[in-house]
């Protein structure tokens, strides 16, 4: 059954290759020098049609398998055997108690001497005291400055005060030959 399956799928493989390509015009004639007859039909070549092969085939149902059932054949049940032996053994002799005597007991002792040098005496500690010193006089700045009323009446209508001009010596840090 088998063997027919595979010869039938291996022969509709082969026949249902498909057909060799479309190689050219039909009533072209081979390239030549000269001219020839006209075709006799203008216009683009006729078609060769498609031709499609269907193979069809059926395969019946596979059948089950009929397993027999294992033939069970009786086998006598195991047998146990048991041999029991009993041996006396001769009575072993009292023991006695050995004699043992007390321990010395062991004294250990360890001494540990640490030396140590005697320090020296240290120096006596000498702080410095700072050389006086004479007390030099405060410096005093005096900062001359106009209030707000006095600032609003001194300035014209543009905003500039009248004596625009390098500020006066009153004002500043003081000079080098002393106080002001």
């Amino acid at each position: 059954m088998k063997f027919f399956v595979v010869v039938a799928a291996f022969l509709a493989v082969a026949y249902a290759r498909p057909e060799a390509p479309f190689s050219g015009y039909a009533n072209a004639a081979p390239p030549s020098g000269s001219y020839g007859a006209p075709p006799p039909q203008y216009g683009a070549p006729p078609q060769e049609p498609t031709v499609h092969k269907h193979v069809y085939v059926h395969v019946p149902p596979p059948e089950p398998e009929y397993q027999a059932p294992p033939k069970v054949i009786p086998v006598a049940p195991a047998q146990k055997h048991y041999k029991i032996i009993f041996i006396k053994a001769p009575t072993p002799p009292t023991p006695t108690a050995p004699i043992i005597p007390a321990q010395p007991q062991n004294e250990e002792k360890t001494l540990v001497y640490v030396l140590v040098k005697k320090p020296e005496e240290a120096p006596e500690i000498v702080i410095p005291t700072p050389a006086p010193t004479q007390p030099s006089k405060p410096e005093v700045y005096f900062i001359k400055y106009k209030t707000q009323k006095e600032e609003s009446g001194g300035y014209p209508a543009s905003g500039v005060p009248d004596n625009a001009g390098p500020p006066s010596s009153s004002y500043g840090a003081p000079s080098a030959g002393g106080y002001q």
